[in-house]
């Protein structure tokens, strides 16, 4: 079969339902990895009357809202962000193969979309990243820029070589452990966990050094805005740390689709400025 003949809205389509099946199983992890449990028995089950749920009430969105957002057999309410996870990774696999079409490069993009919902996921709820979701994409953001310089398979990848990775991974790492150690001293105390650098390090090992400064640029941003809207109502106290990995994830999710053109737009002032010899 010519995928070239198919509309990349079919393409859009089916990352949009793989992607509401995926987040389905990422709330698991996030809920299951903590706890230190598999992530693979037992089977789906009501957290409150520990009911094994039947496949046609596991149906990703549907089922929550056919359902009424409750248990159908203890009838207890479903926590909402059972229905949030399933509808934001389906938004965000929507978004990179709108972007990158089905090629290799969408299929490595929604491999690290997935990792960075889990590790955002986790961060958000226990305010640690574990390791197993950062260290191994280091070197895999090696082999992949590796495999750019060498080979056709990834072309439209941020990277193209491996010292732009290098050099990514290194700016990415090293700000956040700079900002870890200046608010250490500044705050007395941890302003940046070590999971932020480790995550930040492999992120700048994918996006390149101009891409992981944005990305930081921009985590910045969101996360005072949440921070200031927290403590304008007055809720700042109820959420205690802010965790900065979802930020993270967040900002290199849009360098993802449109970062080159964020930074085209930044920097328009300055060329202007340079046409003139100002």
């Amino acid at each position: 079969m010519n995928l070239d003949l198919l509309p990349n809205a079919f393409f859009v389509l089916c990352a949009g339902i793989f992607g509401a099946a995926a987040g389905s199983f990422f709330h698991v992890c996030v809920w299951r990895i903590p706890h230190e449990q598999s992530i693979v028995t037992p089977g789906s089950h009501c957290p409150f009357c520990d009911t094994p749920i039947r496949w046609f009430d596991n149906i990703p969105i549907f089922s929550y809202v056919f359902l009424g957002g409750s248990c159908r057999v203890c009838k207890h309410p479903i926590p909402i962000r059972y229905l949030i996870y399933e509808l934001l990774t389906a938004l965000l696999y929507m978004g990179v193969v709108y972007k990158f079409g089905p090629t290799p490069t969408a299929f490595l993009y929604l491999v690290l979309v997935s990792d960075l919902v889990i590790a955002s996921g986790v961060d958000w709820d226990h305010q640690y990243i574990p390791d197993f979701l950062s260290l191994p994409m280091i070197p895999l953001s090696l082999v992949i820029a590796l495999s750019v310089q060498w080979t056709p398979w990834f072309s439209q990848a941020l990277t193209r070589n491996v010292w732009e990775a290098l050099l990514g991974l290194g700016v990415g790492g090293g700000a956040i452990w700079g900002i870890r150690i200046l608010g250490g001293w500044v705050f007395r105390q941890e302003a940046m966990g070590f999971g932020d650098v480790k995550l930040m390090a492999f992120l700048g090992g994918f996006l390149g050094w101009e891409m992981a400064l944005l990305c930081i640029f921009l985590a910045a941003f969101f996360g005072s805005c949440v921070g200031i809207g927290l403590k304008w109502v007055g809720k700042i106290e109820k959420y205690g740390r802010i965790p900065f990995g979802p930020y993270l994830a967040l900002g290199a999710y849009l360098c993802l689709l449109f970062g080159p053109q964020i930074i085209q737009w930044y920097t328009e002032p300055f060329q202007f400025f340079n046409r003139f010899n100002l």
